[in-house]
């Protein structure tokens, strides 16, 4: 599914958020923070989750111009409460928006992802335009959970089947991913 911000609500990435985490069945949130503004539910809700037991791995842009203090005073919040925080990888800018849900279904694990042009900002995202993708892309859902393992440390992974690490090719990728 595919938003188009500010045209569609950005309250469809945060009911998709807490709906994961009020959840009982989903395990972990893994997502990237890059500017999340002075009072940002997401990091609320990521807070919430953590709370409720769920594994939350969150990677921290420090290199977000002039929001840097206030991303080292959410991550240190996260980190308080128990969440993975990154710290921004060594010599790479993390500028990706990612969140990724993964859920105990019936007879599997189930993933599904959020991506997006925009920053995680209720607030930017009623004023810029940006696009939101929406998917459980088996493909996709593998690449992410990768790329979350190099942003936290667990691999060094530098090829992937559906992403790529530049944003020019990731976003030729996600205009061929909407074709399908």
């Amino acid at each position: 599914v595919l938003v188009h911000h500010p045209y569609d609500s950005f309250f469809t990435f945060e009911q998709f958020l807490r709906s994961a985490v009020r959840d009982p069945k989903v395990l972990a949130i893994k997502m990237t923070l890059y500017r999340v503004g002075s009072k940002p539910p997401v990091v609320d809700l990521l807070l919430e989750a953590a709370d409720r037991g769920k594994q939350v791995a969150v990677l921290v842009e420090l290199k977000a111009r002039f929001e840097e203090r206030q991303n080292i005073e959410w991550a240190t919040r996260l980190e308080d409460a128990g969440v993975h925080v990154v710290y921004g990888v060594m010599k790479l800018k993390t500028h990706c928006k990612v969140c990724l849900v993964i859920r105990k279904g019936s007879n599997a694990i189930e993933r599904y992802a959020h991506l997006s042009t925009g920053n995680y900002n209720h607030g930017t995202a009623s004023v810029y335009t940006d696009f939101g993708l929406f998917s459980s892309d088996p493909r996709l859902m593998a690449d992410l959970s990768e790329l979350f393992n190099v942003l936290t440390g667990y691999s060094n992974q530098v090829s992937y089947r559906e992403i790529a690490v530049a944003p020019v090719t990731l976003r030729r990728r996600l205009q061929q991913l909407l074709r399908r």
